[in-house]
């Protein structure tokens, strides 16, 4: 199972984008970034990929997370 480091925003932050795949893409700062998933553009969440690899890991505790 893959990691992905990062911290939880104290607010809910960002924009809502076709590109969403869970609520958590309001508060989620990846290691390294200071701004939430829904904050950053394509070209920066493209960038977070090349440095996190793939993002199915988020994506499946987003699932998970949900049903808590």
């Amino acid at each position: 199972m893959e990691s992905i480091h990062g911290n939880l925003s104290d607010n809910i932050q960002g924009l809502d984008r076709e590109e969403k795949w869970s609520d958590l893409w309001y508060i989620f700062k990846p290691e390294g970034f200071n701004k939430t998933l829904a904050e950053m553009n394509s070209d920066e969440r493209e960038n977070r990929r090349k440095v996190d690899g793939s993002v199915q890991a988020m994506q499946e505790f987003a699932k998970w997370y949900e049903k808590q």
